[in-house]
């Protein structure tokens, strides 16, 4: 299996997941159509994508672009149908595109996924499980039978999250803030709130926590930090906070807004 995260983070989300002949985007959340292509053109000149992937429907993960991308190469998008279930301004927005030169409406194909539900994308197993977020419907994944449990956008670590997080082998889990930053910060009072609740973002006290907790019991093959604020989470500090919980730690992968190293991840 190999990775390649282009972007994380408030400013947009899109990861490129690779296992044998399967090619999916987890996430396609790009504010222009320009960045877009910028960003993806190399890959979709290299490889067929057989699904995008949606965790949650804020703007960070899932736009009208990633409707775009979906028509125009044939791409399903793979959804929670709460992702979609708005007004229907929103609905047709997002997953269809009318030209207006041609007089045509064009639309996307949709595949509807549930909560705790297991399907493939031709090789690649998906398993599907509930987060906690301010969002109608936000999910994580895990891959491939324990080969990589993914978590972002995710209030605090649920019993059961956790539970389904220590039988993987390899982690992508979300460090977005250090707390003191966040509150000492010029954001407004609200933003702050909805950052600091159980539906907001997962904080990197609760995120230490947890892999301090288990480190005894689980050791990942490799780390991957996602979703870190730019300004409320400093790289570099949160790699030593990891490596004082546990020295041996060595495989792990620092994503900031804009990645271009491919992880490879080992089979089962």
């Amino acid at each position: 299996m190999k990775i390649k995260i282009f972007m994380t983070g408030s400013d947009g989300n899109c990861t490129w997941l690779s296992y044998k002949d399967t090619n999916i985007l987890i996430d396609c959340g790009f504010k222009t159509q320009k960045s877009m292509k910028e960003t993806l053109e190399e890959l979709l000149s290299k490889v067929k994508i057989d699904g995008i992937l949606i965790t949650h429907e804020h703007n960070d993960h899932f736009t009208p672009w990633t409707g775009r991308l979906s028509i125009e190469y044939g791409i399903p998008i793979y959804l929670h149908k709460k992702h979609y279930e708005t007004e229907e301004t929103r609905k047709t927005k997002y997953l269809s595109y009318e030209n207006k030169k041609e007089g045509n409406i064009y639309y996307t194909q949709t595949i509807d996924i549930e909560e705790n539900s297991n399907f493939y994308i031709k090789d690649l197993k998906i398993e599907t499980f509930n987060s906690y977020h301010d969002a109608r419907k936000t999910l994580g994944f895990v891959f491939n039978d324990n080969q990589l449990c993914w978590v972002t956008d995710c209030g605090f670590l649920s019993t059961y999250i956790k539970d389904k997080i220590k039988q993987c082998n390899n982690l992508a889990l979300e460090f977005n803030y250090d707390i003191k930053k966040l509150i000492d910060s010029d954001r407004h009072w609200k933003n702050k709130l909805r950052t600091l609740g159980k539906f907001g973002h997962l904080n990197i006290d609760e995120a230490l926590k947890f892999l301090k907790n288990i480190k005894y019991e689980k050791q990942f093959k490799k780390l991957i930090t996602l979703h870190s604020s730019e300004k409320h989470c400093d790289l570099n500090e949160l790699k030593k906070r990891i490596k004082e919980i546990n020295p041996n730690v060595v495989n792990i992968y620092f994503s900031n807004r804009f990645n271009n190293e491919i992880i490879e991840i080992e089979d089962l």
